[in-house]
């Protein structure tokens, strides 16, 4: 179900400051506690998150994830792609596992992730994206509990953020529109589906299929106006873990789905205008 209004425990998170320093003793010390389940010895699952120059978002994400509720033990790698901002002093304050990749790009940051991680799953995120509590153990179980059919990679919805210039009931009226395109590749191309910020797959399958290696690697935030015509690292994973006979899962509902932001809509120039490009791409591609 798409949500018209935002939901509470995303509106307490964007009320927060989004710079560290705004922040008492108290409340990094009490977030420095949370953030220690994601140091498990022995994860059997792991979060992936790429961050280029995020000083001023990651810290919402990093909140959003301290408030997880999961049985399963984990760690957050968090990879650091060459920013020249506070990122990597923020993520070493919170005591975060930081993993710092030189090759620019979206992939070769996931790619550095993947290998680095000791889970048998991963999940993938984004650092301008919140996750509600139950993110983690619905990903996961979807997976372990599909290991016979097999399962190989699992991926949710997502939600936008609402901004200064979009409030959140118009976001809700395209993502409805939206869904009925997604329910439709779902049935026939549910690669197309899988997005970075809120997916997971099999580790030793992504890397065996060397899942990430794509011809031209994207940047972070990729470029205004501009759809992507060419395969993403993300739906390049995805498509070779079906081809290798793995099923893509859709976690759906609540746990399912994320909140992300909205600056690659206003990248594209607002609402009206990205509404508009996805729609001569869907309805009236040649």
């Amino acid at each position: 179900m798409i949500d018209f209004q935002t939901p509470d425990w995303v509106t307490a998170i964007l009320k927060k400051p989004l710079r560290i320093s705004e922040y008492s003793n108290e409340e990094i010390e009490a977030l420095q506690k949370k953030l220690i389940l994601f140091t498990h010895p022995e994860p059997l699952v792991s979060v992936v998150i790429p961050a280029w120059n995020e000083e001023e978002g990651i810290l919402h994400t990093l909140l959003s994830l301290a408030n997880t509720n999961t049985k399963y033990p984990v760690e957050l790698i968090i990879v650091d792609n060459n920013s020249t901002d506070g990122t990597a002093s923020l993520l070493k304050k919170l005591g975060v596992q930081t993993l710092l990749e030189t090759k620019q790009g979206v992939g070769h940051a996931r790619t550095a992730g993947m290998h680095y991680a000791k889970g048998k799953y991963i999940l993938t995120g984004d650092s301008d994206t919140l996750y509600p509590p139950g993110w983690i153990s619905a990903m996961a179980k979807t997976m372990i509990d599909g290991e016979n059919v097999p399962v190989y990679c699992v991926h949710g919805s997502y939600s936008f953020l609402p901004g200064p210039q979009t409030p959140r009931w118009q976001y809700a009226i395209y993502e409805t529109m939206s869904s009925f395109i997604i329910r439709k590749k779902e049935r026939t191309q549910p690669f197309l589906n899988v997005l970075g910020f809120n997916c997971g797959f099999v580790k030793q399958k992504g890397i065996d299929l060397n899942g990430y290696d794509i011809e031209t690697q994207r940047t972070f935030r990729g470029a205004a106006g501009v759809i992507e015509t060419n395969a993403t690292e993300d739906g390049m994973m995805a498509l070779r873990l079906q081809n290798a006979g793995g099923k893509i899962a859709l976690v759906d509902g609540y746990d399912g789905r994320v909140w992300t932001s909205d600056r690659r809509i206003q990248l594209d120039g607002g609402l009206k205008s990205a509404l508009s490009m996805r729609i001569k791409k869907h309805l009236f591609k040649k």
